[in-house]
């Protein structure tokens, strides 16, 4: 029966089964993105672990929130070599901290000018972090290389610090291991119902 013109047309027409919508999210698209997340944190974390010690770049975790919101808390921070006298004032740099050589402040630089010394010229520096309200206690004279800032991952440094560890790299390979082996035990048990259901189908269809 076709309708008349100008009428709607009804939602299934007679003698045509009404056709199944699937759903575009369910649970088990939320298991396939916790899956290819939580792998993606692992990789990138033990690419960067890996890369650091062969490249010639340097990466720290931003461990405080002075650079919020630029650089939240628990981001991994990538840093190039780069001459002191190249630096300018806006650019963010790692370097050890004068009083406590151990810890590494990654700050934006807030004052720079070059010491008068015409044999050894290097840059005298302020630093300070986006969310602090002053600049840094100290100045400092920077000679050798300089390590700035050239882009940073917020969150990954978690999975940095245990890529960095014999145990957390076993972990960072075993959990996203089981994680894609249950994946795809749960994507074989998804298609074998699909695949039933298909059968099911085409069987009601025949009689």
């Amino acid at each position: 029966m076709i309708p008349a013109p100008g009428l709607p047309l009804p939602a299934t027409l007679p003698g045509v089964p009404r056709r199944r919508v699937r759903r575009r999210f369910g649970w088990g698209s939320a298991v396939d993105l916790a899956v290819m997340t939580v792998c993606a944190v692992a990789l990138g974390a033990g690419a960067l672990a890996f890369g650091s010690r062969i490249l010639a770049y340097e990466a720290y975790v931003v461990r405080t929130g002075s650079m919020a919101p630029t650089i939240p808390a628990g981001s991994v921070v990538i840093v190039e070599p780069v001459p002191p006298l190249a630096l300018k004032e806006g650019d963010i740099l790692s370097y050890r901290r004068p009083a406590s050589p151990p810890i590494t402040v990654t700050h934006r630089i807030v004052f720079l000018r070059v010491n008068d010394d015409p044999y050894n010229p290097a840059p005298l520096i302020r630093t300070q972090g986006d969310a602090n309200g002053v600049p840094d206690p100290w100045q400092i004279e920077l000679y050798g290389v300089a390590w700035r800032a050239v882009f940073w991952v917020p969150w990954l440094g978690y999975g940095y610090d245990a890529a960095r560890h014999p145990a957390g790299q076993v972990g960072l390979v075993g959990v996203p291991g089981a994680l894609l082996g249950g994946w795809a035990a749960l994507a074989a048990v998804r298609g074998a119902t699909a695949w039933r259901q298909r059968r099911r189908v085409a069987g009601t269809r025949a009689r």
